[in-house]
Formats: C-alpha cells, sequence, structure tokens
C-alpha cells in the first residue's frame, strides 16, 4: 500500500489541537414541541413488543470487537393503521402511536417512505422530545434513524398539513424499532475494574474533550443491529472546524451506519473515581453523519466521518502524518465497552501481521500498517475500538483496531497488555484533502434517485441505469463513487471529470439479491477531493408473488420408539412470497382443520417455514403413509400442491 503522502513533496509538519469556540449546533430551544405535550387528546394505542425473546437476547453481546446493545424489532403488520386520530380546536389534526419494548434501557425508531410535505412528526417520551422532522427527512430520501429515546417506550406523533387526507395511515412507513440494553452491569458498570477514570488526570482533561462515544446501527447480517465504539474528533489545518470525526473502519464502514450516527461528548464521570454518571450528558452532535473515507483491517482500519455540527467547548484534536517512532511514550482515551471516558498509558513498539476475528470475517492486520501499543496502567477493551492514542496532549498517532480478548481477571492480573493501532501516518494520505482543507471543485450528478422496478426477480427496463457527472472546472478533478451494499455494480466508480468532458455512469443492480418482497434502498456516494458529499439515491421495489414451498419429514423413514413414531413435518418457503397451507390429507383422510393447532399458524411467511411435531401409534410396519399439502400464496393467489411419502418401520 502506498504510505507516500501524494501532492507534497517535504514531510507535512504536525497539527496542534484547538477548541471550538462557538455552536454550529441547532438551537433545539427554538424547535416547535408536540402538541400533544400542551393539551388534552384522546387516548392513544399502544403496539406492545414484549420484552426480549431468548433468541433477541442472546445477540445483545461483543461481535468482534464491537460490543452490541441492541436488536433491532419489527412492528406487526399494519401497526400504523391503529393510530389515533385527533382534532384540535384550530382544525389541525394529530395522530399518535405508542410503541412500546418492555426493559428497554433505549429506543429509537427507523422511518421509510418518510414524505410529510410541511407537516411535522416528533418521537417523545416524557420530557425526552426528538424532532420535530419535516418534508423527506433529515437525508431527503425519505429514510432514518430517531434519536435515542432513554426510555422503553416512544411516542410517535404526526401532525398533518392544513387540508390534507387523515382518513388513512401517515405517510410514512416504520421498518423497524432499536431496544437498546441498559450499559450498567450487574456489578455497576461494565467496564474493567483496573481501567482509569479521566478525570483524575489534570494534564489530559483538555484533550478528553475531542474523544466521543458513538452509537449506530448496522442491518447486515450478524452484523445486525445496535453497536458501540469511540472516535476522535480531528481538526483541519487552518482551524475550519470542519467536524471530522476518526474512527475506526471496522466500526462506521458505511454511508448507512454514518447516518445513524449518536455522537456524545461529555458520557464521563463526575469526578476522579465517581462511578458511572447518570446518563450520558446532554453535550452531543446532531443525530447523523456521512462517511466520507475508510479503510478495512486489512488496508488500514481507520474511517473519516463528517457530522453536522459539535457542540461549543469540545476540542479538535491535532495530529501528526509522520511515523510513531519505537519507545514513543502514548496515552489511549477512549469507552470501554462502551462505558464512561477513561485513560490508559503506554508505549509504542512495532507490529506484526496480526488475524484479527472482526465478524464477519477473519482480516490479516499487515505489522506495517499498525503499531502496538503496551500499556502499562490502564487497559483498553472493546467498544475502546476507533479511539485514538496521543503522543502530548491532543495529536493524534493512531486509532484504536484489535486487542486480546481478556477476561477482566487476566486482564487486570496482567503487568501488560498489548493492543493493535492503525498507524496514523497511513490513514493521513487517504485524508489529507479534508485535514488541510484543500480547495475543490464540486462533482454534480445529473440524477439524484435511480429506481428500479422488479417482479419476481425480472426487472422492467432492464438492471441497469445511467447518470452524469458534470463540474463547472474547466481542469479534470478526480472523482471517486461508493456503494455499501453488494447488490450494486457502478461503473466507472472513479475517474476524471472537466467542464468540457463529463462522465457517464452506468449502475446496475444484481437480480440474486432480492429475495423477498420488499423496497431495497442505498445511496451511492459522490466524492471529489475534499468537495462535501453528494448522493445519487437507487430504490429497487421487487415484488415476489409466487411462492416455492418444500415439504419434508424429519427423520425419513421414522423408527419405532417403544409404542409410539415421531417425526417433524418441515414446510419452507425458498422464493420471497408469503403462503398459505389451505388443506392437509394424510392417506386420504381430511386434517385440514388441525393445521393452525399443528404447526401453530397455516402461513408461511415469505423466506420462512412452518414445523409440526406428530406422533403415532398403533401402526402395523412397515407401512407408508401418504400426505398431501394445498395451498394458495397471498400475492398471486396462485394455488400449489405438495405430496410426501414417510416410511414408518
Amino acid at each position: 500500500m502506498n504510505c507516500v503522502e501524494p501532492g507534497f513533496a517535504q514531510p507535512r509538519p504536525r497539527k496542534d489541537a484547538v477548541v471550538f469556540p462557538g455552536a454550529i449546533q441547532n438551537d433545539t430551544q427554538d424547535r416547535a414541541l408536540p402538541p400533544s405535550r400542551n393539551l388534552r387528546l384522546q387516548r392513544l394505542r399502544e403496539v406492545g413488543l414484549g420484552e426480549l425473546t431468548p433468541e433477541e437476547r442472546a445477540r445483545i453481546r461483543t461481535v468482534g470487537s464491537k460490543p452490541r446493545i441492541g436488536v433491532h424489532r419489527e412492528l406487526p403488520d399494519d401497526s400504523l393503521a391503529t393510530g389515533t386520530w385527533s382534532t384540535l380546536a384550530d382544525g389541525r389534526r394529530i395522530w399518535r402511536l405508542s410503541v412500546r419494548s418492555s426493559a428497554a434501557a433505549g429506543l429509537r425508531v427507523e422511518f421509510f417512505d418518510f414524505s410529510v410535505g410541511t407537516g411535522q412528526v416528533w418521537i417523545h417520551s416524557g420530557d425526552l422530545v426528538d424532532g420535530p422532522y419535516t418534508g423527506e427527512g433529515p437525508y431527503g430520501n425519505g429514510e432514518f434513524w430517531s434519536a435515542i429515546l432513554e426510555s422503553e417506550s416512544a411516542i410517535i406523533e404526526y401532525a398533518a398539513p392544513a387540508g390534507s387526507r387523515t382518513d388513512t395511515t401517515p405517510p410514512f412507513r416504520v421498518r423497524r424499532v432499536a431496544h437498546h440494553e441498559s450499559l450498567i452491569g450487574q456489578g455497576g458498570d461494565n467496564a474493567a475494574g483496573c481501567t482509569l477514570d479521566v478525570n483524575c488526570f489534570p494534564a489530559w482533561q483538555d484533550t478528553k474533550k475531542s474523544v466521543a462515544h458513538i452509537v449506530f446501527e448496522e442491518t447486515n447480517g450478524d452484523q445486525t443491529g445496535t453497536f458501540l465504539c469511540s472516535a476522535t474528533l480531528v481538526s483541519t489545518r487552518d482551524n475550519s472546524f470542519k467536524p471530522y470525526l476518526l474512527t475506526a473502519g471496522h466500526c462506521i464502514h458505511s454511508e448507512a451506519a454514518a447516518r445513524s450516527l449518536q455522537t456524545y461528548w461529555s458520557y464521563e464521570s463526575t469526578g476522579c473515581n465517581q462511578g458511572p454518571p447518570a446518563n450520558k450528558g446532554t453535550v452531543k452532535s446532531a443525530n447523523g453523519g456521512h462517511l466520507l473515507a475508510f479503510e478495512p483491517i486489512s488496508r488500514g482500519d481507520f474511517s473519516l466521518v463528517l457530522l453536522p455540527d459539535v457542540p461549543s467547548g469540545v476540542v479538535f484534536a491535532g495530529w501528526d502524518p509522520q511515523p510513531l517512532a519505537e519507545g514513543t511514550p502514548v496515552v489511549g482515551i477512549h469507552h470501554p465497552r462502551g462505558s464512561y471516558k477513561r485513560i490508559s498509558f503506554g508505549t509504542a513498539f512495532p507490529a506484526e501481521d496480526v488475524a484479527v476475528n472482526e465478524s464477519p470475517s477473519l482480516n490479516t492486520a499487515p505489522g506495517e500498517l499498525f503499531t502496538a501499543i503496551e500499556f502499562t496502567n490502564g487497559v483498553v477493551q472493546p467498544g475502546s475500538s476507533g479511539s485514538a492514542i496521543f503522543t502530548g496532549p491532543g495529536v493524534v498517532a493512531g486509532i484504536a483496531s484489535y486487542g486480546a480478548a481478556l477476561p477482566e481477571a487476566l486482564l487486570c492480573s496482567a503487568s501488560s497488555t498489548a493492543a493493535g493501532y492503525s498507524r496514523f501516518s497511513n490513514t493521513y494520505p487517504n485524508i489529507n484533502a479534508y485535514l488541510e482543507d484543500l480547495p475543490f471543485s464540486q462533482v454534480s450528478p445529473s440524477a439524484s434517485a435511480l429506481t428500479f422496478t422488479g417482479l419476481n426477480r425480472a426487472f422492467t427496463g432492464g438492471v441497469s441505469q445511467t447518470f452524469t457527472l458534470t463540474t463547472q472546472s474547466v481542469a479534470p478533478v478526480n472523482y471517486k463513487l461508493r456503494s455499501d451494499v453488494d447488490w450494486i455494480t457502478i461503473s466507472p466508480d472513479r475517474g476524471t471529470v472537466s467542464a468540457s468532458t463529463p462522465a457517464r455512469i452506468t449502475v446496475s443492480v444484481d437480480p440474486r439479491y432480492f429475495m423477498a418482497t420488499s423496497s431495497y434502498t442505498t445511496p451511492i456516494t459522490v466524492l471529489s477531493g475534499a468537495a462535501p458529499p453528494v448522493f445519487v439515491n437507487v430504490r429497487v421495489d421487487m415484488k415476489i408473488d409466487t411462492s416455492t414451498v418444500t415439504v419434508s419429514a424429519i427423520p425419513n423413514p421414522v423408527s419405532q420408539n417403544g409404542t409410539t413414531w415421531s417425526l417433524r413435518l418441515h414446510l419452507a418457503e425458498s422464493n420471497g412470497s408469503p403462503t398459505r397451507v389451505t388443506g392437509l390429507r394424510i392417506d386420504g383422510a381430511d386434517y385440514s382443520e388441525q393445521i393452525a393447532a399443528w404447526f401453530g399458524s397455516n402461513r408461511i411467511a415469505a423466506l420462512g417455514a412452518l414445523d409440526a411435531n406428530i406422533n403415532t401409534s398403533g401402526l402395523v410396519t412397515p407401512v407408508d403413509k401418504f400426505f398431501e399439502f394445498f395451498g394458495r400464496d397471498e400475492g398471486s393467489g396462485q394455488t400449489w400442491y405438495r405430496t410426501l411419502t414417510v416410511t414408518f418401520k
């Protein structure tokens, strides 16, 4: 990997930290409050999701080096149709619905197809209020996560624009909610007892103000859920106070995750060794962010995010693009296991190639891109990922990437512990345009959105669409396009564009990824130098209206156990369309009325399955039994018929 900074003949000097003197944060005091806060309205309905199931609770664990503290929960079908409409004295119409996920320490809501015009939407609980959201949401594409409410319930409240229809569900959907568990363990705190409270070290009180606790959502296989990391605010050379947040690539590696960011700056104790604070504090950035650059562990493990804003008083850390010398004393400030802010002291030494199991894949962290830190006072843990090491107050030299996953007893009894940090000298060439605040020419796409429509994985109009990139610059401008999903191919994904030579871009979607009736969405990020990112929103509306059902018996043949024979009937749908089992016969005898009792339901969800445990006795064996299954698809109404022969011996 090229670690030499392009465009600079001489090594660049280090940048010192600077305190942010102002506030570009939106003034929440001037925001409109939900009408129901000041009015007596009729009782609203509640959608109760209950407590987490054992399967959901098992997902609350550390995945790789990131603690997962939340799971995503789907709302029942047509939940929004149960919301309550109220009419105010001035004629305005208000819709409300309460959602409760029992025993949650925090709750947030993911909106989809959000298009409320001049209407307003809030999410609130008690004194906690998020919003209002208007138009098509903060990203202009109808998709976003609300802020986190530290409550097990949340009211979604919509004030409809004057003259709009209010006899239907509101003009948005709720895809899911995130149920967050508490960060406080049974012993009072999740972090190891040998961690050091940052507030016990006066020399680092300014530097700590550059370190953030971040919470974000992932929706990718085993990575689905709410995760925690640490991050550091970094300054530009000219102190422009553009809010660039540096963290690990294995933490934030998609635009969707960046847009779900909650960034807390004052999650710390009230004083030296005073223990966990009552909450994460009110000093935080506005919800969200944009991913500018990232690399996985195999290429240096870093991520740079542009935040919407930062509050006054935070510190923009400096940085040193020169390699970190062996034996250099360093300090880490971080949030171990998502706990309040801690500090660790160590020394740098050369790293070796290390295999890092960062689910869902195993990556090698090349020694030449990382620095090993031996901590002799204080430790780091999962959740510290993405935090910086400092060579002096406020000067970043690396980002926490990996460490030994040791039980607390071993971690705290060791004379020293080691962890791997990505080298800032490797990160810098990839993000120097932002940190040096270099001049840029904006590159603009001719389309802000592309929509693909498909039926049973066949696309109307084909699998490819195009748009054009243009710029006003006479000189060629480098561009790069990024998609964070596997089902999109972009060609070309990088190149140059000028005022006289636009670039034609082809976007193709892969039908194999659209396994069920749903709307699939992702932004394509357009990057050019230090310019703010722009986006082309891609949406695939896929409808699968014919099912594929397979039936089987486990085991088959079935052996006698005492006086009975036991088997499990298994019906699975694999084409992505929900369907219903309408009939069941065994050797010609009709058992259709037993379907719901035996299987628990007569409906097979898209890509779902039904199982029934059957016990029988009094058979004269060996004998074959003939099973017939009848069904009808919910989408197309098409009927299906399957047979199964089971041998009893």
